[in-house]
């Protein structure tokens, strides 16, 4: 008769593999950061002082909510959890301020205030209207997923992906056209690289086994946004719903 019960063998179960880093927040916030200064270089940090306070705003928070990904998927990455609980809710207000002075900016872009015509000034902020939605979704779906590590760095390097066409296409305006008209060319590299990016990390996640639904929505909605980008501008219902927001300042 046994006295001791021998020791079971753990049963030998299937492991996932580990996940690319590559569509969380460090090398999308990085590309993002990269794009920031060197787009807005020449009109934003080179001139910090002759910025009016909107903008001044409005391109602190932008930079800084990039800043913000990129450290807490480095506190994730060291294990420093605590941090990174704290400061995620704290950057609730940044989030908030963010949006808000995407909007004021958005508004004082289709006043003519800014110096930009009414046409190029829709064309150029549709992006901004039509990822403000995608920006809001991610945001929200990112809080509520906190718990999931992978799901949660998917959905927040969503966000940065939604919010730097600006700082991207000025980059390749840069460093190809230098010309106002160039523009309007560069918003194809933008899209392309952005599509790009998102392509290469939900290829990664389905190589490894861990493809959830975050970047395909965001690839989804990038795509149609693409798409749509020249065709809104001869849609009715956009010139008056771009009239109405350059009403309100």
């Amino acid at each position: 008769m046994a006295t001791q019960a021998e020791p079971h063998a753990a049963p030998n179960r299937p492991r996932k593999k580990p996940a690319s880093p590559f569509g969380g927040g460090i090398p999308i916030g990085v590309i993002g950061l990269i794009a920031t200064v060197i787009g807005f270089l020449p009109t934003f940090f080179s001139r910090l002082s002759k910025v009016d306070t909107i903008h001044l705003t409005h391109g602190w928070t932008m930079t800084s909510w990039i800043v913000l990904v990129l450290v807490q998927a480095t506190l994730i990455r060291s294990r420093l959890y605590k941090y990174h609980r704290f400061l995620g809710w704290c950057s609730l207000a940044l989030f908030v301020a963010m949006v808000a002075t995407s909007c004021q900016v958005i508004v004082l872009m289709l006043t003519g205030k800014s110096g930009l015509p009414f046409e190029a000034a829709k064309f150029f902020g549709y992006s901004d209207i039509a990822d403000m939605p995608l920006l809001l979704f991610s945001f929200g779906a990112a809080i509520y997923w906190r718990k999931d590590r992978h799901m949660h760095s998917r959905l927040m390097a969503a966000t940065v992906l939604t919010s730097i066409v600006p700082a991207l296409a000025r980059m390749f305006n840069i460093l190809v056209w230098r010309s106002f008209e160039g523009l309007y060319h560069a918003m194809h590299p933008t899209y392309l690289l952005i599509l790009g990016v998102l392509g290469f990390a939900i290829l990664s996640d389905r190589k490894n086994g861990r493809l959830t639904w975050p970047l395909p929505l965001a690839f989804g909605w990038i795509s149609l946004v693409y798409a749509t980008q020249w065709l809104m501008m001869n849609a009715h219902w956009y010139d008056s719903f771009a009239r109405y927001l350059g009403s309100l300042a």
